[in-house]
């Protein structure tokens, strides 16, 4: 077993609430796929897997001991220590499911650290996996998902000293050791790694990039994998969505969480789901911002095949935007379709 990670994990503490993410009816929410591996939020189904990789005995030498000794207990770890992590903040520890079998070899994911000023990459693979090279498939696509879907140009990764696989992990994707010391609250020393840099990007860039990049996880154009589960991240937790009544239809507004909005269409936009070969773009905006806060104006339009049917259209968004730390968060979207 390996982790990127020397010290203990300290997922949403003083941060974030519970969020009880899983329901019945709860679609899967895939984040990405290499050639052997799909990345996947965890499920409560996958249980089993967490029990054993938390008991490894390198998980408890690199990471902790966490004291879960039986399911009752795995559950409830992976209902503080995962799925706390993915409609509030959009990031955290993913399923490495292997595609061949759909097997769950180990985890992987991105992480916000309050001692760190980007997102760090961790992993962790049960032992007899190892060896495959899955861990630097997964980190990889990791770093590319970082980069191009979430727009961080800065990365992160942090090994114990003495854990040189995980530091070689690094290194071959690309990352370089920056400093030795201890990190957070740890009293130990770590390595930690880094690639690229601070954004330098205008506010009023940022503003427009974030946007772009929100418009563009709902392309599943030409087979494309639609990376719905980053929208969580673009958003603030307890931002609202509201969609204006169509032209024709009783006068009203539907109010929805970031999660109403985003689960049907990650069963809408899935492979074999109602909304094909669709894509949405901004056609005119206009972008203000005033110190920590900004509020755009936009027309757009949008294609694609529903139910069988082609289509196209468009229509006009308001979205007000805030930055409460180093990115811009989406606080609210209304929109209304013309056509």
């Amino acid at each position: 077993m390996k982790f990127m990670g020397a010290m203990t994990l300290r997922w949403g503490q003083g941060r974030v609430a519970y969020c009880p993410i899983f329901q019945a009816g709860s679609p899967n929410m895939r984040v990405l796929k290499t050639e052997r591996l799909c990345l996947r939020w965890f499920e409560p189904s996958d249980v089993d897997y967490v029990l054993e990789q938390i008991s490894e005995a390198g998980w408890k030498r690199n990471i902790s001991d966490p004291g879960v000794n039986d399911l009752a207990a795995a559950r409830d770890w992976m209902e503080a220590k995962l799925f706390n992590w993915y409609w509030p903040q959009g990031l955290g520890l993913w399923a490495m499911e292997r595609l061949s079998d759909g097997v769950v070899v180990g985890m992987c994911g991105l992480l916000q650290r309050d001692h760190l000023q980007a997102p760090d990459i961790g992993y962790a693979l049960l032992p007899r996996y190892e060896g495959a090279g899955y861990a630097r498939e997964a980190a990889q696509a990791c770093r590319a998902y970082a980069h191009d879907v979430l727009g961080e140009p800065l990365l992160f990764g942090t090994t114990a000293t003495f854990n040189e696989a995980s530091g070689r992990v690094l290194q071959a994707i690309g990352m370089q050791r920056l400093s030795t010391g201890p990190l957070g609250d740890s009293t130990e020393d770590s390595h930690l790694y880094g690639v690229g840099e601070a954004c330098r990007l205008s506010e009023d860039a940022q503003v427009r990039d974030l946007l772009a990049r929100f418009f563009a996880v709902f392309d599943n154009r030409i087979g494309r994998h639609a990376p719905l589960a980053a929208l969580p991240y673009f958003f603030l937790p307890e931002a609202v969505i509201s969609r204006a009544s169509l032209p024709g239809e009783a006068a009203g507004v539907q109010r929805m969480s970031v999660r109403e909005f985003v689960e049907p269409r990650v069963q809408m936009l899935a492979p074999g789901g109602r909304l094909q070969e669709f894509s949405e773009w901004v056609s005119e905006q206009q972008v203000q911002v005033s110190g920590r806060v900004a509020q755009v104006w936009l027309r757009y339009r949008k294609s694609g095949i529903l139910d069988g049917q082609a289509f196209e259209g468009g229509g006009e968004k308001t979205v007000q935007l805030v930055k409460p730390g180093r990115r811009w968060k989406i606080a609210a979207i209304a929109w209304q379709d013309r056509d």
